[in-house]
């Protein structure tokens, strides 16, 4: 028997700063609460399209040094998440001043095949790297 995997369910985020990481992906990024937020019990749940994100407080170890947007100069392991948009410059403008970029500037990636992407890394408060992303199905006009 094959093994038939669907969709990525959720997504953990592990956190020193709690209320920080979750009122960043509620209130800067604009994603709903999957379960009411309720900083006690030491999680946050927000529903990204299909995917939940769990952000979850810790207080052990240290955290991972922050990645690049250059693959080749980070060391193994996961790396960001990508939100998809359809205008990054409208969303750029929208994180202008909330966030801090990873990038100094737009990043265009142009697939052989026509498939291409316009991109802008930044950082969440504990120093995870997220996209927002322009993703571009058709051949490459840019």
């Amino acid at each position: 028997m094959m093994l038939k995997l669907k969709r990525i369910d959720n997504l953990d985020i592990l956190c020193r700063d709690l209320e920080a990481v979750a009122t960043f992906y509620h209130e800067t990024l604009g994603l709903e609460y999957f379960l009411p937020f309720q900083p006690e019990q030491g999680w946050a749940a927000v529903s990204a399209g299909n995917l939940t994100i769990y952000i979850f407080q810790t207080d052990v170890g240290e955290h991972a040094p922050r990645r690049t947007a250059i693959n080749e100069q980070n060391a193994p392991g996961f790396d960001s998440i990508a939100f998809d948009v359809d205008n990054l410059d409208e969303a750029l403008a929208a994180l202008e001043g909330k966030v801090t970029w990873a990038h100094p500037e737009v990043i265009t990636w142009k697939h052989p095949s026509g498939v291409w992407y316009r991109y802008r890394p930044f950082y969440d408060p504990e120093g995870n790297m997220v996209y927002v992303t322009e993703p571009h199905t058709g051949p490459a006009s840019v």
